[in-house]
């Protein structure tokens, strides 16, 4: 029963082992272990609303254009140079997405500061000559590699 209880310990201190596995063929994310990785699922989300939404109104005014306004139903063109209100709208239109794209995801990256003030690991890589040289330093405070530590636990 001593030995039940330090693999529940062991399983529920390790964030990877509650989190999910990819599946071949797999479409979409895998179920976030983090709250971070959440955080840039549901921003990601967000986007994909918004881009299919401006995709099919792009697509839809493009083929109502093609539609009504093809050669063998308009003979005559009509004769206008310049267009205030369109001009405005459509240069003032792609900065406000923009800026509603920017300002959840300078958020979204703004929050991950706090992780890399004290990282779990850190991999320094050296470019040398003929080769790659990686050293590691890992923040680890506990080691769950040695039986007799998780024992005393």
């Amino acid at each position: 029963m001593r030995c039940l209880n330090v693999l529940q310990y062991y399983m529920l201190s390790q964030n990877f082992c509650l989190a999910d596995s990819p599946t071949p063929w797999q479409c979409g994310f895998q179920d976030p272990a983090t709250a971070s990785m959440e955080s840039i699922i549901d921003l990601h989300h967000d986007l994909m609303f918004f881009l299919i939404a401006i995709f099919t109104l792009v697509v839809w005014l493009g083929a109502r254009l093609c539609f009504f306004y093809h050669y063998s139903r308009v003979s005559v063109p009509h004769k206008f140079n310049h267009h205030t209100n369109l001009e405005l709208i459509w240069a003032l239109l792609p900065s406000l997405i923009i800026m509603l794209i920017a300002f959840p995801s300078l958020t979204l990256i703004y929050s991950f500061d706090h992780i890399t003030d004290n990282p779990a690991c850190t991999v320094r890589v050296i470019g040398r000559q003929w080769y790659w040289q990686y050293e590691l330093k890992e923040n680890v405070t506990t080691d769950f590699t040695n039986i007799k530590r998780l024992l005393e636990l």
